[in-house]
Parts: structure tokens; C-alpha cells; sequence
């Protein structure tokens, strides 16, 4: 019988310990293009894997003492590897029939479909290993010690190659597959017998071939799809009910941003409302938005308005890549200037410098109601949007949520907590400006003006055309928020509010 040295064991340990880390952030990106990147989704990957690990120590611990043998142990190790390669041959599946469940129990259901079980067999290595290794009771102790140190030292690793370096480069599918050929390979490290090597090549090659496929079937209907370091990003083309093509990039499955591929007018409605900015505040120079996304609202204002300038603050650059590839963005426009930050460093940064004020600033980075950066809804962060505006300046908001009702509770504290700090708060939403209506999940702009503004001189006087169409959709019944608290950096449990709102 086989014999696996010491040395060989702590290699063993060190790699499945990465693998284990790599997964459990990979299923992060896996996850959030059908359920978004909130709290609850990382609570649930983490639960279920560490779940998962301690049944794998159990399990493992019991098997090791009746069978300590190398052929086990390699067997254990190559079926980990093939049940990555049904991760990539079923998620979407399973992602599709998560959609039903909701955001919480679709989370749950995602995480133990798909990674449950590998995490299981991959927690079984460590206690395996650490029984064949026991050579003398008297150093049991040191040897499982070592053992699992050396382990975590592993999984440590896997997090930082995997968040630095992986993700950013290989994208989560890529990743999946070297996963599978590297347990693989130390299956065979492991034990080596030549027929039984074999066999577990042609079954691997099967599988591998298989997924390939699975994969390619999955991709072909898109123009890109590429992991970043913050998102899945897909870009493809479809008919609207009109008939007219359309680009769509889709950022963690939703549609963040669009253009027809025959004209430069906005295709979703919300970003129309944009255009109420020169209502509001005369005279726009200087503006900046927070989420670019293919870059549909700065193309339209830079068109629309030739005086002004615009600063974009996209944390992702890979969508800014894409931007310019696919959906026409000039980057060498003088008057756009692109900020690869989060919006809340770059709220900082714009306060510690003291750079010129803004007459407008935008925000479209909650275009998903299920995973909002909830530091940018704080008390704190408004403050700071309210101190890099001009004196007359006014801040517009896209954002997802029902008025009032059930659903109501993310947007109805967003709303106190602008109000909290600026003069005037008009809501617009999509849907027709009443209380029935008000009730449904729905786009709502949102717009903030630091002086008093009367609304009813507005309403009055932009009646005809575009403007007097969007200004229709003003809501102007009461918005209940006495029972609700303003959100703060130290409380603001926006997933929570929000996870309502993504029944799908």
C-alpha cells in the first residue's frame, strides 16, 4: 500500500486549503448576475461553506481512522474536482430557479446547490491527512497542528491571489476549470496507479469537454462577457417592443445602461429624467456622476448641453473599456473627465482638496434595488454631496424602490435622510404619479435643490414637449417617513430594506 510522505501532505493540505478560499469567492461572482452583490449573499456563501467544512472534518475524522489509505484519499480529492466541473455545468439552472425563491432563500438554495458538496469533500482533506501523518500518539498533537496551519496558510493565500489576481484577470468560469485540472493533479500526486489513472482521465475528460460546451451555449447569444474586479459585465444585442436594436450592458444581470444602435436617443426612461437638471438649475457648467456604466447619461448631457463639462465617477474601468468598445464612448472628449474610484473615496478626496464646486451632481449607481452601496445613502455621505455643490446647486438621484407600502421602506428612509439636509426634495417615479401606483417597485428619480425652489411655478410654466411630459410624473402625496430613522454610516441596514424589493 501507498504511503504519502509528510512533506507530500503539507503540499496537499496548502493547495486544497487555496482551493477552498477560491471558491468560496468565486461563488460570489457566480451568484451576484442573478442575485446582486448584497450582504445577504455573502452571508450565505459563508454559512453554507463553513457548514459545509465542519460536516467534511466529521466525516473525514470518522473515515481516516477505518481506512487511513492514500487511494482513498486521492479518490476523495478527484471528486471535488469533478463536482467543479457540474458547478459550471448547472449554475445557471440553479441561478434561474433561485429567482423565485427571493434574494435571502434564493442565496441559501444557490450556495448548497452548488458549493455544499464540494466543500464538504474539500473539508474531509485536512483531518484525512492529519490521521495518515500520526506516526506516534506522542506527537499527535504538533502534527495536527501543523497540518491545519499549514492549511489556513493555504486559504490565506487563495484569498489574497484570488481577490488581487485571479478575479480580475481569469474571470469566474476560467477560474472554475483550473480549480478542477489542480485537484486533479494532486489526486494524482496523491496516489499513483497507472489503470486507475486512467480511467479517472477519461472521466474527467468527459466532463471537462461537457461543461465546454455547456459554457459555449450559454455565451454565444453575447457580444462580451467579462469578469472585473467589481462585476460580471455582459454586452449583447436585442429587439424592443418597437422593434429597434438595442446594445445592453448588463452589470450582475441587470440592465444598467443601453443605446440604440441606429441613434443616440436614451433607451430607458428613467435617464430621461436627467434632463430635468436645466429645469431646476440654470446656467450648468459643471457636473459630476456617480456610476458610468456604458455611459448613456454623459454622452446625452455632453450632446445636449455644449457648454458644460462632466466628471464620471465609474469604479470599474473594465466598464469603461466596454463602453468604449461597444457603445461609442469617446474617452478623448475634453470636456469628460473619468474617475476609476468609489464614489464615497471620491467624495472624500473632492472635500480634503477643496476642487471647484459642482452645479449638478448625478447619481445612477443604485441602478440595481439589490445591491445598493448602501455608504453612499448615509446622512454622511449627502452631507458631502451637499458641500461639493454650488450654492443653487441640485443633486439628482435614480433609484429603485416602491413609494409607499411593504416596499416602500428603503426608499421612504432614503428620502429622510436627502431631506435631512437639503431644501427641497421633488420625487419623480416611473409608473403614474399615484398612491395605487406608488406601491410597485419602480425606477424613482430623485431631485435635491440646496435653495427654495417653488415647484408649482414649474409645473406651471413647462407644460408642452419633453420636459412638461416628465414633469408629469411628479408625486405630490404625502411621503410617511415619521416612523422611520435617517440612515447613518454606523446604521444602515439598506440590504435589509432593499431585499424586499427583489422578488424577482
Amino acid at each position: 500500500m501507498q504511503e504519502i510522505s509528510i512533506k507530500k501532505l503539507y503540499l496537499i493540505v496548502f493547495s486544497t486549503g487555496a482551493v477552498i478560499m477560491i471558491l468560496e469567492l468565486i461563488g460570489s461572482r457566480i451568484l451576484a448576475p442573478t442575485l446582486g452583490t448584497s450582504i445577504f449573499i455573502w452571508t450565505s456563501l459563508i454559512g453554507i461553506i463553513l457548514g459545509a467544512m465542519s460536516l467534511g472534518y466529521f466525516l473525514g475524522g470518522k473515515l481516516a481512522d477505518k481506512n487511513p489509505s492514500a487511494e482513498i484519499f486521492s479518490l476523495i480529492i478527484f471528486v471535488s474536482g469533478i463536482l467543479i466541473f457540474f458547478i459550471i455545468i448547472i449554475k445557471t439552472s440553479v441561478l434561474e430557479l433561485s429567482i423565485f425563491l427571493g434574494m435571502k432563500n434564493g442565496a441559501v438554495f444557490s450556495a448548497i446547490v452548488l458549493f455544499a458538496l464540494p466543500a464538504v469533500l474539500l473539508g474531509t482533506i485536512s483531518p484525512f491527512a492529519a490521521r495518515m501523518a500520526m506516526k506516534k500518539v506522542e506527537n499527535s498533537g504538533k502534527t495536527m497542528g501543523n497540518l491545519y496551519a499549514v492549511s489556513t496558510f493555504g486559504s490565506i493565500i487563495g484569498t489574497f491571489l484570488a481577490g488581487f489576481y485571479l478575479i480580475p484577470n481569469l474571470g469566474s468560469t476560467n477560474i472554475l476549470y483550473a480549480l478542477a485540472f489542480l485537484l486533479f493533479f494532486i489526486s494524482i500526486f496523491s496516489y499513483y496507479e497507472k489503470v486507475r489513472i486512467i480511467k479517472m482521465f477519461a472521466i474527467f475528460l468527459f466532463l471537462f469537454g461537457f461543461s465546454l460546451t455547456v459554457d459555449a451555449i450559454e455565451r454565444e447569444e453575447l457580444i462580451a462577457n467579462e469578469d472585473s474586479a467589481y462585476n460580471n459585465i455582459r454586452v449583447y444585442d436585442e429587439e424592443d417592443e418597437n422593434g429597434k436594436m438595442v446594445r445592453i450592458m448588463a452589470v450582475e444581470n441587470f440592465f444598467d445602461s443601453g443605446m440604440f444602435l441606429d441613434s443616440e436617443e436614451l433607451v430607458f426612461d428613467y435617464s430621461k429624467y436627467y434632463r430635468l437638471d436645466e429645469i431646476f438649475k440654470q446656467n450648468i457648467k459643471r457636473t459630476v456622476l456617480f456610476g458610468g456604466a456604458a455611459y448613456s447619461v454623459p454622452k446625452d448631457f455632453l450632446r445636449r448641453n455644449k457648454e458644460g463639462t462632466m466628471d464620471v465617477v465609474e469604479i470599474d474601468p473594465k466598464t469603461t473599456e466596454l463602453a468604449e468598445k461597444y457603445f461609442r464612448l469617446n474617452v478623448n472628449d475634453e470636456r469628460l473627465r473619468i474617475y476609476h474610484e468609489d464614489a464615497r473615496i471620491f467624495l472624500n478626496r473632492v472635500e480634503r482638496e477643496g476642487m471647484d464646486k459642482y452645479d449638478v451632481v448625478y447619481n445612477d449607481a443604485f441602478s440595481s434595488s439589490c445591491s445598493v452601496p448602501f455608504h453612499l445613502t448615509t446622512v454622511e455621505a449627502i452631507e458631502k454631496i451637499y458641500n461639493i455643490l454650488n450654492n443653487d446647486g441640485i443633486y439628482i438621484m435614480n433609484t429603485i424602490s416602491a413609494i409607499s407600502g411593504e416596499k416602500s421602506r428603503y426608499f421612504r428612509t432614503e428620502y429622510k435622510t436627502i431631506d435631512e439636509k437639503f431644501e427641497n426634495v421633488f420625487v419623480f417615479p416611473m409608473s403614474a404619479a399615484n398612491e395605487n401606483a406608488a406601491k410597485n417597485s419602480q425606477n424613482i428619480m430623485i431631485v435635491a435643490t440646496k435653495q427654495k425652489v417653488n415647484i408649482d411655478d414649474i409645473l406651471e410654466n413647462n407644460k408642452e414637449g419633453e420636459i412638461g411630459e416628465l414633469l408629469k410624473r411628479y408625486y405630490q402625496h404625502e411621503i410617511k417617513v415619521d416612523d422611520l430613522k435617517i440612515l447613518t454610516d454606523d446604521f444602515a441596514p439598506v440590504s435589509h430594506y432593499t431585499s424586499k424589493l427583489c422578488i424577482f
